[in-house]
């Protein structure tokens, strides 16, 4: 019977737990899907899309047409039709083709960006409202306690056991508590809104109580994985290959271009008509042109490499600082566990074991402690956040 209660728990547990992820993926989703921004980004990638594609194929063909009515030594009027097709070397198409993929492939990666770092911010707001929803709870629980407090005081100044410099520390502190309460009520309010703006406007149904269940792994893992999939990582060994690409689509452009056609030429009575054939070859700005094709690749091979290095250096302190965090929050739990409550206090005051002054004092070391836990708890699952946002 004890072992099939046990596995009950598990499965609950099991299953509130998914219930809740999926309540947070559900939050980010619904932002991914409703954010202006992102909205935008989508439309600005598919114009930039056929903006590269539509140098992929030579320019349409060229007509021509001339009415000449005098002429003085053949009577007659004469007329001139053409029409041509210019094109570029065979060897153009196929790498501006393949430029043209690898610069979208690059808006598409900048869109990845973007999306990081939207469901990144809404991330965070999630996890500081979290951080005030817990908050909240506390102060609810303080206020109704500093208001019993006040209330007990006052009776006992009226039964002769209490002096005026007690109740007047059971007043500020009640203010105090009142003051604090409404600061972490506007805080939600100022939360939401910005939540509400990243999800395009629209209400959100923010369900969730508690921080996301992540942890530390091992940072060799969360390294690889990052230099991986990264996209900003992704996007800058694109623009190398797109680089490149690009200068030998530079050099193809230095080849002669061609054009052929057909036309007719009628004076008076007489029609001539034939083929038309025609070379352009670029002398003068070829060389600057290659020359410039290189130092722009040379900058994406450099700057690759530079956020290559930022991006393992931030992946380090990110972690310390997580590991740091996680550290703290283990000791304040264990302190926590071993510091008298509300409750205790109480019981020490009602029955005479300390004074109000002495009541006040260790409750405020004890409110210190506690608002330190919460703070470095939501402080804890924001460097996560920041530590994972590549899984995003």
């Amino acid at each position: 019977m004890k072992n099939r209660n046990i596995i009950l728990l598990l499965l609950l547990l099991f299953f509130s737990g998914n219930t809740y992820s999926q309540s947070f993926s559900d939050i980010l989703k619904s932002i991914e899907e409703n954010n202006k921004d992102l909205q935008a980004g989508e439309k600005y990638v598919e114009s930039k899309s056929y903006e590269y594609k539509q140098h992929n194929l030579p320019e349409g063909p060229e007509l021509k047409y001339g009415y000449f009515p005098k002429n003085n030594t053949v009577s007659g009027t004469k007329e001139v039709f053409e029409v041509s097709q210019s094109f570029q070397m065979p060897c153009f198409y196929r790498n501006h083709t393949a430029y043209s993929k690898l610069m979208i492939s690059k808006e598409e990666l900048g869109q990845s960006v973007l999306r990081q770092d939207i469901l990144n911010e809404a991330k965070s707001l999630l996890i500081e409202y979290i951080y005030l929803r817990k908050k909240m709870a506390i102060m609810d629980k303080r206020l109704k306690f500093a208001d019993d407090i006040h209330n007990a005081s006052l009776i006992r100044l009226e039964v002769g056991d209490a002096n005026a410099l007690e109740i007047n520390k059971a007043k500020l502190h009640l203010m105090q508590v009142q003051k604090q309460e409404k600061e972490a009520r506007t805080d939600i309010v100022a939360v939401k809104e910005k939540l509400k703006s990243l999800n395009g406007g629209e209400n959100i149904d923010l369900s969730v109580d508690d921080y996301p269940v992540e942890g530390l792994v091992e940072i060799d893992s969360v390294l690889f994985h990052r230099l991986s999939v990264d996209p900003e990582l992704l996007l800058s060994q694109k623009s190398i290959e797109a680089s490149q690409k690009l200068l030998k689509v530079t050099k193809n452009l230095q080849l002669p271009k061609f054009s052929l056609g057909y036309g007719t030429e009628t004076v008076a009575d007489e029609k001539f008509k034939g083929f038309l054939v025609g070379v352009s070859i670029p002398l003068w700005t070829g060389r600057r042109a290659i020359q410039q094709a290189k130092f722009e690749t040379q900058y994406y091979d450099l700057s690759a490499m530079s956020i290559n290095q930022s991006k393992i250096a931030e992946t380090n302190i990110l972690y310390k600082q997580a590991a740091s965090l996680e550290e703290n929050l283990e000791s304040y739990k264990i302190v926590l566990s071993s510091v008298n409550s509300e409750e205790l206090l109480k019981q020490s005051l009602e029955a005479g074991e300390i004074s109000i002054i002495d009541f006040f004092t260790e409750m405020f070391y004890y409110y210190e402690i506690y608002d330190d836990f919460l703070t470095v708890e939501k402080e804890y699952y924001q460097a996560l956040t920041n530590l994972y946002k590549y899984r995003l």
